[in-house]
């Protein structure tokens, strides 16, 4: 009659981040956002991951701060 709920075969996510400025320059920001089914993964990414890209977002939003202010 039904049929049983279809198994979730996912074992990890992430989200990679890219800035594409208007001259057509890009910077490669890296992965973002990650999960994984592994707790020991996800702490991985919580202790060493998540800190290293958050020091390139903050420089790549210093940059940009940086140029708007010398045009």
């Amino acid at each position: 009659m039904t049929e049983p709920p279809a198994k979730a075969s996912h074992r990890a996510v992430e989200a990679e981040f890219v800035i594409t400025r208007a001259d057509g320059s890009t910077i490669n920001l890296g992965r973002g956002a990650y999960w994984h089914r592994n707790p020991l993964r996800r702490a991985w990414w919580r202790i060493w991951g998540q800190p290293r890209f958050n020091r390139r977002a903050r420089a790549a939003n210093r940059a940009a701060r940086a140029a708007e202010t010398q045009e």
